[in-house]
């Protein structure tokens, strides 16, 4: 479940708390399948690694955005017949809510069979 950066620049129980708090799917195709993180304001645009710009994405998903702003990838969405109106008040109502970090160090655990 790493994406092209690796996974060195996020803890695995933050990332495994994001998974948990998007339902373990990709918050813009809700595959299940190769989930990574997808930052909403793109790292090469200044965004941060807090959880609240953080977004469980597919790898297919997060390739396509590349580091597009939002809005254009919401108006290439569009194009193609999405529903970014929608897709947006999923995504706001996903990053309100906090992460809980005890959970992704649950599930780290059971992963490591501990």
């Amino acid at each position: 479940m790493s994406n092209k950066h690796g996974s060195k620049w996020i803890r695995p129980e933050k990332r495994l708390a994001i998974y948990s708090r998007d339902g373990f799917a990709c918050a813009y195709c809700a595959d299940e399948e190769s989930l990574s993180l997808d930052h909403l304001h793109p790292r090469e645009l200044g965004g941060s690694h807090d959880a609240e710009n953080l977004i469980t994405s597919c790898v297919t998903c997060n390739s396509a955005r590349r580091d597009l702003p939002l809005q254009e990838w919401f108006a290439m969405l569009r194009d193609r017949g999405g529903d970014t109106r929608r897709l947006g008040k999923k995504i706001r109502a996903l990053t309100s809510k906090p992460i809980d970090i005890d959970e992704g160090k649950r599930l780290l655990a059971a992963r490591r069979g501990k």
